[in-house]
């Protein structure tokens, strides 16, 4: 599968538009568009922006085996990979604000979780978000 088609397929398993990946990427939809068609191929700013709106690695977009991979034949590789909750699973509304948040940095977006804890809508005092909520 060629590049422009990955980029389609992954894009259509997210369950987004090119508009709204366009959006992301600071693009006009027919720029992103062309992407998909093959015309022109992403910068490779916005190949990191695609890795992260997709949530995917760069071997998996390049379609190229990761030199970094274990390569163990384990019934629990496929389970775990059945259990990932998938953006499409989400509405219009959380799809936009997943994507948005997998392009900021880290320290953004522990910002942006700190502004949106729970507590503040509460009023009650701010808890801090830190590495151990990920889980």
């Amino acid at each position: 599968m060629l590049l422009n088609q990955r980029l389609k397929h992954f894009r259509s398993m997210s369950g987004l538009t090119q508009q709204q990946v366009a959006d992301v990427l600071g693009l006009d939809r027919s720029t992103y568009a062309y992407y998909e068609s093959g015309k022109t191929t992403p910068d490779i700013k916005s190949v990191n922006k695609l890795l992260k709106i997709f949530n995917i690695s760069y071997y998996e977009l390049m379609d190229e085996p990761d030199p970094n991979a274990v390569s163990v034949s384990d019934s629990d590789a496929q389970e775990d990979e059945e259990d990932k909750l998938h953006i499409y699973d989400l509405s219009k509304l959380e799809k936009r604000l997943v994507i948005y948040f997998r392009v900021l940095s880290p320290n953004q977006q522990k910002d942006l979780l700190n502004s949106i804890s729970p507590e503040t809508f509460e009023g009650r005092k701010k808890r801090k978000y830190s590495e151990d909520d990920e889980d």
